[in-house]
């Protein structure tokens, strides 16, 4: 709707001041700060502050902590600007180390309990056999593996029978075989090798476990309780470990990040001898508060000027919009932000985008559904798209209102407007009727024209906003540009209607030849006004890049209005395709709900897309090109 004044703000105090004042700076979100490079460059004298964050390293680690240990810190709003930063380094590193090794304690034991429990496993498989494991572990010249072994390997092992050694399989879990070998002394590497070759996994057994297989399991269960109650005691003192340091850890916290926004705000300063400065831009109407936010810090001046008051600074664009405008201004700043300046195109966006959506895609009950779906993703997913979305179906369930189609179908509509008396007088438009076709495209046609005339009109009015009086009226897009196509466009109506011929020899000298050979000398002119030459590399290289230069502007002319062919294309594409619906779901004799539903999402789903991005294809190449450069800075207010 409108770009939003600007005043630019300058806060100035002495140096002595500078962290208190960046204390109250960091706070207020409503300013667009400059960098302090873009006046130190240009300004001899002057200093930065801006360096490497000192705070950084240690947040990180603190934030480390947070994650490495699943600590959730609460926020502590911290703004002391007295602080001990190698004191603070020091309590966080102890206790950093103190959780690790804590952690590392408890990972030992239940690593621990881990081996055992699988030993557990291991000896329960032997517990029918009455034989002492001493016996089994202190034979001379044979060795026993206990362990487990994937039942895919178990049918390998019959192709090694004829190796020295004994194997005993007990029972299947998991996938795994748990089993045993036995081999002697003097083959052990090379049966070792073989087992691991079929991915063996040997589980150990314990040196405290004596006896036969039902007594080391008693023992074994007894070692395991012992172990479980050592876990408790150190999960019990790591929780209380937590709780202890995260009082001190979310202070520290608080008070980095603190000092590190200080910090950061630091790259926003200029210095001068025992003065700084913080330059930036706020919206008129928070100047007030502005000052408000300062007001009780001490020697502090706040000077407030027109925001191009200095030539140096590029003032910021913030783009005021009302509701229903407000999410086209996505569109706009795709393509670019306007210069402060400029005039905000997003109404202008939003009307025509939603018109044209809505003649291209025009159905009743698919514009209702569509509208209902854009708004509960706007609601609930927050999709910027989806506000869009809700609007534009709008737009489509108005004009299928006038083709008489709802979800495709023209004979429901058709009977409504019977019973009211308006059907055939001007409702419903049938746009595949041959009598309708014709009229359809031409009219899309001029459509585009109209547009086209008008974004020369806004185009010109921003160059003599800009006062750049020879692109308002030397340019294609400007003064001479509307009266060659106004007037062409005019004719050639008027003419079709048989309502007047314009074309005589004296219209077209003056409105076709002047306006052409004025476009075609721009340059020249534009120079001889800034007392410069008007062909300073010669009139035969201007002549040809000229002549070229105008074809291209006739050319874009004809094919900028041709492009809205696509408005009346699309209309008739959509009314083709739902036309196959409907055909589809009456081959099996009556109409098949499944196939209208299926069929009405998928048309919905594709052609919504391809004419959305049709919609926004005519508004940047056919439009935007014309009127709205997007060279502009948009307000990005500080926040820390």
């Amino acid at each position: 709707m409108s770009i939003a004044k600007m005043k630019l703000v300058t806060l100035s105090s002495d140096l002595n001041q500078l962290d208190e004042v960046l204390r109250k700076f960091i706070e207020f979100e409503q300013f667009h700060p400059i960098a302090s490079e873009q006046f130190v460059d240009r300004v001899r004298g002057l200093k930065t502050f801006s360096s490497s964050n000192p705070f950084k390293s240690l947040l990180d680690e603190i934030i480390e902590i947070e994650n490495e240990f699943n600590i959730q810190l609460p926020q502590v709003k911290q703004d002391n600007l007295e602080y001990n930063i190698d004191q603070m380094h020091d309590e966080v590193v102890k206790v950093h180390q103190e959780l690790r090794r804590e952690v590392k304690a408890i990972k030992d034991i239940e690593k621990e309990m881990e081996l055992y429990n699988l030993s557990l496993e291991q000896i329960h498989n032997l517990e029918n056999l009455d034989i002492s494991l001493d016996d089994i572990f202190s034979c001379k010249f044979l060795y026993t593996r206990f362990g487990r072994l994937p039942v895919d390997s178990i049918e390998k092992i019959k192709y090694y029978r004829n190796k020295p050694f004994i194997f005993k399989a007990f029972n299947e879990k998991d996938n795994y075989v748990w089993c045993m070998y036995m081999a002697t002394e003097e083959y052990k590497h090379e049966i070792d090798s073989l087992f691991a070759s079929l991915f063996f996994e040997r589980v150990r057994i314990p040196e405290f476990v004596h006896g036969t297989p039902e007594k080391a399991e008693k023992q074994l269960v007894e070692h395991i309780e012992c172990l479980k109650l050592d876990l408790d005691g150190l999960k019990n003192e790591l929780s209380k470990m937590k709780e202890t340091c995260m009082g001190n850890l979310s202070r520290t916290k608080g008070e980095l990040e603190f000092l590190g926004k200080l910090f950061e705000a630091k790259k926003y300063v200029v210095g001068l001898g025992e003065r700084f400065s913080i330059t930036g831009f706020v919206v008129k109407t928070d100047v007030d508060k502005f000052k408000d936010h300062f007001k009780e810090t001490a020697n502090l001046d706040i000077d407030v000027r027109p925001a191009s008051s200095d030539k140096r600074i590029t003032p910021p664009t913030k783009l005021k919009n009302n509701w229903f405008t407000r999410p086209f201004q996505m569109y706009v700043e795709m393509y670019g932000t306007p210069s402060y300046k400029d005039i905000d195109p997003t109404l202008f966006v939003s009307i025509t985008y939603t018109l044209i959506f809505g003649i291209m895609f025009g159905d009743f009950g698919q514009g209702l559904l569509m509208s209902l779906i854009g708004f509960l993703l706007a609601k609930y997913k927050k999709m910027p798209l989806g506000s869009i979305i809700a609007r534009i179906g709008i737009s489509s369930a108005f004009f299928g209102l006038i083709y008489g189609s709802f979800f495709g179908n023209e004979e429901i509509l058709g009977e409504i407007y019977q019973k009211i008396g308006i059907a055939g007088k001007f409702l419903p438009l049938h746009v595949m009727s041959s009598s309708v076709t014709m009229n359809l495209l031409i009219g899309t046609v001029l459509i585009g024209a109209v547009l086209i005339l008008t974004v020369i009109i806004m185009n010109t009015i921003i160059k003599f906003k800009h006062k750049d009086y020879a692109h308002a009226v030397l340019s294609n897009n400007g003064l001479m540009g509307l009266l060659f196509y106004g007037f062409l466009l005019t004719g050639i109506v008027l003419k079709i209607l048989n309502v007047a011929n314009l074309f005589n020899t004296v219209t077209i000298i003056l409105l076709v030849v002047i306006p052409l050979l004025t476009i075609f000398l721009k340059e020249p002119i534009e120079r001889l006004l800034h007392k410069e030459k008007p062909f300073p590399d010669g009139f035969g290289g201007f002549f040809i890049e000229g002549f070229f230069e105008l074809f291209e502007v006739l050319l874009s002319y004809v094919t900028n209005t041709m492009s809205f062919l696509r408005v009346g294309g699309f209309i008739l594409s959509h009314a083709g395709m739902m036309l196959v619906v409907n055909k589809l779901a009456q081959m099996g004799g009556g109409n098949n709900i499944v196939v209208l539903i299926i069929g009405n999402l998928f048309v919905m789903g594709l052609e919504g897309l391809i004419v959305g991005i049709q919609v926004l294809r005519l508004e940047f190449y056919e439009m935007f090109s014309r009127y709205y450069e997007g060279d502009g800075t948009p307000f990005t207010p500080i926040k820390f």
